[in-house]
């Protein structure tokens, strides 16, 4: 302090004394870690310490003039609010009032806070200060304390009621539970158990199982038992066994370990569920998924997945796989002339008839409608082919009985396929069979073609084959846009790119018409780079224009197998991202189940490193084989786009599909949706998303900025 001589201080003056005053403000809240703040008669932060803003994660400039509401939740905000308001209203301070401030982010913290009223050099209060400090760690352990005490309380009060609760649990069981000492002799085993074993506990006390029922099935069951009382670890069992009446019942055992105070294993205990009913469910459900409703016989999937299986046989035991392609002739006139129950019971006879005329290893299948395939195995020799063939065309010809009386004559167009090679595609095999049939429709009807090279040449392929060869560099390739829905809200959510080729002579094709053309020829990895490329670049010009910023759209790319397993696809991707400015998980790749399932390292490996880049994987066009459902779980994918394999009159199907995907967190796509009653199935399913001519047609390119800034509908294109 300056001081006059003989020791009286200057008298200092007001400015200086402000300019102090200043000083010292300045260096408390520059300084202090502690989250000290004033505010204006708005609630607005005027100054704040160095400690708040760093709490915060902004600069103490930057807090000024923002509020409560702008850093905290709201409920925390309103609080705070409030309390600045009394204390406008009455000028008392609140002082040590321990809150729980909640932020945006859904953190929250507790503190201890003091609010003053903020005075000019008046005496008039011109806003609010306050003072808060973080006791959270002080609390959580008070918390955590209260916790302790009420859960001991707690349980003290069960213990004392352990033993008549386990005792009545054990005994109203359904299910049968056991405990064996390190022997595999009974302990003990509960009334249920007593059921299963057909035995009471006084005659299994002290037995091993192979002393009470020595069958095959023991073995197992014992090995199970060992295994746990050996490894300490949990495990689990299935075993069947033949009920009183004769049919077969299935079981599922839960094995634990018994162990003593230290840890030491000193016996097992099982839990036994009957699982019969679940069982028969399952495979009632895969009967459904795999057979065709009408008439009984393997759907297109069944078939798919037999024929697939067929030729790989062909590897160990050369032949011929025979696909023979029968469709009715005329059979909508039998459907318009009476009616579709006597349509439905023609194709039941239909079916037995061909049934009948299989051999052990043959499948019968229907596509749907009046189209009906069957797959022969070990055809020996082209004569045995066509006399395959002959015998059906005709037992077609002969006539149908079929509702009172009413005898119906038809005829069948049969195209035949015949492969030799283990390597031939199962789905150019039914196109193939497919093709013969349509030759025997041009030919007149009531007769069957053996499928040759000069079928596919006589169709126009060589042409179409040279004319693809050109199509991208002449810029005839063209992406439209089909939008994706949540089915939840019916918010925008991206759009899945499709691929057209705008042919000059033959009009617009669409992918089915080109791109197996395009895998024979080796065009598909040029052609994928492109449309990868030409999506993202779109999806980035067209974000600006979406209204959600929340939400950003995605685009959604097919990708086929063998751009998985060319080398360097996975770089490709992250290529077009970073040229485009993309987050990976605004890119669906989606990828077809049987490509997906397929044991290849390759395909493995590219998966892998897609996961690894973040962008999204989704199973498309899913349910094409046998075993969909049960490989879903090892399919590494976030998204399954369901197929049109099942229809949405086949609801249990599609709703085991979704619950199973959820139940992996996996969210579900339906496709094609196109009239209200399957949009109202889907979401009552619990669909997530959705696409289809209902919900949105294909765009062209130039329609979807448009549709983004006004939300209006487009014209669609095919």
């Amino acid at each position: 302090m300056n001081t006059q001589p003989g020791g009286q201080p200057h008298p200092v003056s007001a400015a200086a004394a402000e300019a102090m005053d200043r000083l010292w403000i300045r260096n408390l809240l520059d300084a202090s870690d502690e989250v000290i703040y004033f505010k204006d008669l708005q609630s607005r932060f005027l100054r704040v310490s160095l400690g708040m803003a760093n709490r915060h994660g902004l600069t103490q400039a930057q807090l000024s003039g923002k509020t409560d509401s702008d850093l905290f939740a709201e409920a925390h905000a309103a609080s705070a609010l409030a309390d600045e308001r009394e204390i406008l209203r009455t000028g008392l301070p609140i002082v040590n009032k321990e809150e729980c401030e909640g932020f945006a982010d859904g953190a929250v913290r507790w503190v201890s806070t003091s609010k003053f009223p903020l005075h000019d050099i008046d005496g008039r209060i011109v806003g609010t200060f306050g003072v808060s400090h973080d006791i959270t760690r002080r609390v959580l352990a008070e918390q955590e304390m209260v916790r302790l005490a009420e859960a001991s309380a707690a349980a003290s009060a069960r213990l004392a009621l352990v033993e008549a609760q386990l005792r009545s649990v054990l005994n109203g069981s359904a299910d049968a539970i056991a405990q064996y000492d390190p022997d595999l002799r009974y302990r003990y085993m509960n009334p249920a158990g007593e059921r299963l074993r057909g035995l009471p506990l006084a005659e299994l006390i002290g037995r091993t199982d192979r002393e009470v029922r020595p069958d095959q099935a023991v073995e197992s069951w014992e090995a199970a038992l060992r295994n746990v009382l050996d490894t300490g670890s949990t495990g689990e069992h299935e075993f069947s066994i033949t009920m009183p009446d004769g049919s077969q019942g299935w079981f599922h055992t839960t094995i634990s370990p018994e162990t003593a105070v230290d840890g030491t294993v000193i016996g097992v205990l099982t839990s036994t569920r009957d699982v019969t009913a679940a069982k028969r469910a399952e495979r009632a459900l895969a009967h459904q998924a795999m057979h065709d409703p009408v008439t009984g016989l393997a759907n297109r999937y069944l078939l798919m997945d037999r024929l697939q299986q067929a030729l790989l046989r062909l590897a160990r035991s050369p032949g011929r796989v025979v696909l023979v392609f029968v469709d009715l002739d005329q059979f909508k006139a039998v459907n318009d002339a009476y009616g579709h129950e006597v349509g439905d019971e023609l194709l039941v006879q239909l079916a037995a008839r061909l049934s009948a005329m299989r051999r052990r290893e043959d499948t019968v299948a229907r596509l749907g409608g009046d189209e009906f395939v069957v797959l022969c195995e070990h055809v020996q020799c082209d004569a045995s082919v066509r006399e395959i063939a002959s015998k059906m065309v005709d037992a077609l010809a002969e006539p149908f009985e079929v509702g009172a009386g009413l005898q119906v004559r038809l005829s069948a167009s049969l195209g035949v396929a015949v492969a030799t090679d283990p390597a031939a595609s199962a789905s150019d095999l039914l196109r193939n069979a497919d093709t013969a049939m349509y030759r025997v429709k041009q030919q007149g009807r009531n007769g069957f073609h053996v499928f040759d090279a000069s079928d596919a040449l006589s169709d126009g392929t060589l042409e179409l084959e040279i004319d693809l060869q050109h199509a991208l560099a002449r810029g005839q390739l063209a992406l439209v846009y089909q939008p994706m829905h949540s089915l939840e809200d019916q918010r925008l959510l991206g759009f899945e790119a499709l691929l057209r080729w705008r042919h000059p002579t033959r009009g617009t094709l669409l992918p089915k018409d080109f791109l197996g053309t395009a895998e024979r020829l080796g065009l598909m990895g040029p052609i994928g780079a492109w449309v990868l490329d030409t999506a993202c670049a779109r999806l980035s010009a067209w974000s600006q224009d979406a209204r959600d910023a929340a939400a950003p759209l995605l685009v959604a790319v097919n990708v086929s197998g063998n751009q998985l397993r060319a080398a360097g696809f996975a770089d490709q991707v992250r290529r077009a991202l970073a040229a485009h400015a993309l987050a990976p998980a605004r890119l669906r790749l989606e990828i077809g189940e049987r490509d997906l399932i397929q044991d290849d390292v390759r395909i493995e490996a590219a998966l892998v490193e897609l996961g690894a880049i973040g962008v999204q994987l989704a199973v498309d066009d899913f349910g094409a084989s046998v075993t969909s459902l049960a490989r879903l779980s090892s399919i590494p994918v976030s998204v399954v786009k369901l197929g049109r394999f099942a229809g949405l009159r086949q609801r249990e199907i599609i709703a085991a599909v979704i619950a199973t995907a959820h139940g992996l967190g996996m969210s579900v796509v339906g496709a094609g949706i196109e009239d209200a009653g399957q949009l109202a199935e889907l979401s009552d399913l619990a669909c997530d998303d959705g696409q289809g001519f209902l919900l949105g047609r294909p765009l062209e390119e130039a329609a979807v900025p448009r549709l983004l800034r006004e939300g209006g509908v487009e014209p669609a294109v095919s």
